[in-house]
């Protein structure tokens, strides 16, 4: 499937995202999660870069 018809499907009809883990660092934990598109293969970044306070919400 070509690049064109991947992009214009997920303008279409959203993208399939997908959590994906990022690496194990050097002291043995993940650094985090970001998101891929399972279509086209957009990548996003900026997900869950906010901390957090107990149960999910700012304290």
């Amino acid at each position: 499937m070509n690049n064109l018809k991947r992009f214009t499907t997920c303008k279409l009809f959203d993208h399939r995202w997908t959590k994906i883990s990022y690496p194990v660092g050097s002291d043995g934990e993940r650094a985090g999660k970001f998101l891929r598109c399972l279509r086209c293969g957009k990548e996003d970044h900026n997900v869950g870069a906010v901390a957090k306070g107990p149960n999910g919400a700012m304290a």
